[in-house]
């Protein structure tokens, strides 16, 4: 009987988060007749280390203060060195940065890395691409990202394979979409644009009077943007469970400077909600115009009001719109998928080089 492929999962931390939770699909998802999975995180341990230990997978922390630390190459080493992992799958830049700076010396015979937003930073984007050859190839969570990745950070398309995100469809039961609500979920900093959203907030009341805006999430705006004290807003700060939330919005807007493949839009079409969202990203990939949602420029409150307004109007457009977007999540952006495709990923690259 052959024995078993261990992948080993690097990751910047285990706190709730859409990257996190799609490692936590991977990781309890892989065919345990052939893979042994671990995972291991710098810092954080946090809800989905837990609760991948409940599901069976060894999961621990490397113990990082903060972001660098210079014991940390030398734990991560005697790490790889304990487990001897096949393949080291990291996940967020400075897991990706750590890996490749340790895993080859430490015999690990493929590294693969991951790229889940279109990078704006300068320097993430220079440290990718100085250290692409400590890889073997970089896995993006959809098409714009590995175009992006390949024309800005310079990374050789042949090491850029797409993996798409995957959703579990919930089940419907208890929702009520009788009133104009408007939800955002997500961090509360400069990328995801709140301000705009808040500029438009009024415009949409104008004409939907009755419409409210619930924001969950934190972050280090928060206390900036309610202060602007905008009227119709309802502040939620972080919910460990946001599905009251999806049952009750009527629309999810989202409207991002840059992104990746967002999580978010993809649990809202999973929940049925169409989607107003900025054409950044994989979020054109996502929303179906006029089909499954509206996408707006980015910075742009007018438009980004007029969409939510025609949305909220008209219960029966939103209806279809959700109908149809949930119809998309489960044909093409499933979790097995997900898994499926990492699996094929991981049998192709440990084939012997040409």
């Amino acid at each position: 009987m052959p024995s078993l492929l261990r992948i080993l999962f690097l990751i910047t931390e285990l706190d709730p988060g859409g990257a996190e939770k799609q490692l936590y699909h991977l990781a309890t998802g892989l065919d345990r007749t052939r893979f042994e999975p671990r995972v291991l995180c710098l810092r954080g341990f946090g809800a989905v280390g837990e609760a991948l230990i409940q599901a069976g997978v060894p999961a621990e922390s490397l113990g990082m203060k903060r972001k660098w630390d210079i014991g940390a190459p030398f734990r991560l080493k005697r790490k790889l060195a304990e487990w001897k992992p096949d393949i080291l799958h990291s996940f967020l830049f400075h897991a990706n940065m750590l890996g490749r700076m340790v895993a080859r010396r430490a015999g690990v015979r493929r590294v693969i890395g991951s790229v889940r937003v279109c990078e704006t930073r300068k320097h993430h984007l220079l440290w990718d691409r100085l250290t692409q050859g400590q890889m073997d190839c970089e896995t993006c969570v959809c098409e714009a990202v590995r175009e992006y990745t390949e024309r800005v950070a310079g990374i050789d398309p042949r090491k850029l394979v797409v993996v798409r995100n995957g959703v579990e469809l919930p089940s419907l039961e208890g929702v009520d979409r009788s009133r104009p609500e408007a939800l955002f979920v997500g961090r509360l900093e400069p990328q995801k644009d709140v301000r705009s959203l808040l500029a438009a907030w009024p415009l949409v009341r104008k004409r939907v009077p009755e419409a409210r805006l619930r924001i969950v999430g934190k972050g280090p705006q928060e206390a900036e943007l309610r202060g602007l004290g905008v009227e119709g807003v309802e502040w939620c700060g972080f919910q460990a469970d946001v599905a009251p939330f999806w049952r009750s919005a009527r629309v999810l807007v989202l409207p991002s400077k840059w992104e990746g493949l967002p999580n978010v839009v993809l649990e809202a079409m999973a929940w049925g909600l169409p989607v107003v969202a900025t054409a950044v990203g994989g979020s054109v990939e996502l929303v179906r115009e006029k089909v499954t949602g509206y996408v707006v420029a980015a910075g742009d409150p007018l438009s980004l009001a007029d969409r939510l307004s025609s949305i909220l109007e008209d219960r029966e457009m939103a209806k279809s719109m959700g109908e149809k977007g949930r119809e998309v999540a489960g044909r093409e952006y499933t979790v097995s998928g997900m898994v499926r495709a990492n699996e094929e990923l991981y049998d192709r690259e440990m084939r012997p080089k040409v």
